[in-house]
């Protein structure tokens, strides 16, 4: 389930689907950068980039999802949200950032999701919005940023 005390959430798409994400974890939106690759990573993992002095790693989360393909004639280009995780900042790869939702202006449900269904990980809930299903996804969960941070921690 998404956090409650959070009322805000960003929305991104991918391939024509909607999600979202806490607010409070966004700290910025950037535009696609180049990205150094890093041998042996799982396929999603993009590579790292230089962010004002800070090294990130990046993620493609059209991969981890298995998300569609953009639509070719889509004039967007990627960028990337930065996310802060508990004092560690990494990257995620969308199509585009879309809006700002609001839970008091949305119905949130829970995701219809069977107790053994791998979604169920990090799915939360689904935010009625305007006619369009949006799900809002824990990043923290799909990307394992745990083991991530323990990681940095003992660097």
């Amino acid at each position: 389930m998404a956090e409650k005390t959070d009322t805000r959430f960003m929305e991104f798409k991918l391939g024509g689907q909607l999600y979202a994400i806490p607010l409070l974890t966004v700290k910025e939106v950037i535009p696609k950068p180049e990205t150094t690759p890093v041998p042996n990573m799982p396929v999603f993992f993009e590579g790292m980039i230089n962010l004002r002095g800070q090294i990130l790693g990046v993620y493609n989360v059209r991969k981890k999802l298995a998300a569609k393909k953009r639509d070719e004639n889509d004039k967007n280009h990627e960028v990337v949200i930065i996310i802060d995780h508990q004092g560690a900042s990494v990257g995620i790869i969308v199509d585009e950032v879309t809006r700002v939702l609001r839970s008091e202006d949305h119905k949130f449900t829970s995701a219809p999701l069977k107790e053994d269904d791998p979604a169920r990980a990090f799915i939360g809930d689904v935010i009625q919005a305007e006619g369009e299903l949006v799900m809002t996804i824990n990043v923290t969960e799909l990307l394992d940023l745990n083991k991530y941070n323990q990681n940095l921690k003992t660097a």
